[in-house]
């Protein structure tokens, strides 16, 4: 399970520096990220997490393209 918590940190740290430049400012952008992995710390399946993991690269792609 180590494996994917340092995933899911590798993520949200990701995620963080993205934010730096997003057009909201970084405040608006790290309450929201925030938020939404806070949402998902309760997950205990392995799939789940995967499924959560594979939303956040979404997300981090749609930043990029930004």
């Amino acid at each position: 399970m180590s494996i994917l918590r340092s995933q899911v940190l590798n993520v949200y740290k990701e995620l963080l520096y993205l934010g730096k430049s997003y057009p909201l400012g970084y405040n608006y952008f790290r309450t929201r990220c925030h938020k939404a992995f806070s949402k998902s710390a309760g997950l205990t399946k392995e799939e789940d997490i995967k499924n959560a993991i594979a939303r956040a690269e979404y997300v981090k792609k749609e930043i990029e393209a930004l």
